[in-house]
């Protein structure tokens, strides 16, 4: 393989891993180009290169920004003991507390009379 042929596979796989890199970024192509210090010219010329054309991806983020957000949700949200104080807060204890802790807070509780 010849210098030339190498240096231009290298330059495919190294703007393949941009591209991927930018579509799971969220960002525009301009923003990404900009935060990444690429020329966006030359990010365009590799991505027709590579997939054959524009994608609407580039419409969309370079369109108003989406009205949803990624949001992590917490795999578990229940307590295995609930507890309803006198001062009407309720204590909500997770799973696998260990006793000596149950043990503090309950005492606690009932020293400052909530309990």
């Amino acid at each position: 393989m010849s210098t030339k042929q190498k240096s231009e596979t290298d330059q495919q796989q190294f703007w393949k891993m941009v591209i991927e890199t930018w579509q799971s970024s969220g960002l525009s192509v301009r923003q990404f180009c900009k935060k990444e210090s690429l020329s966006e010219p030359s990010f365009y010329s590799w991505r027709k290169k590579l997939t054959g054309g524009d994608s609407e991806q580039d419409n969309q983020h370079e369109s108003e920004p989406s009205a949803f957000i990624e949001v992590a949700m917490p795999e578990n949200n229940s307590a295995a003991i609930e507890l309803l104080l006198s001062c009407g807060s309720i204590l909500k204890i997770p799973a696998g507390v260990d006793a000596k802790t149950l043990t503090t807070v309950i005492s606690v509780l009932h020293q400052t009379q909530l309990c």
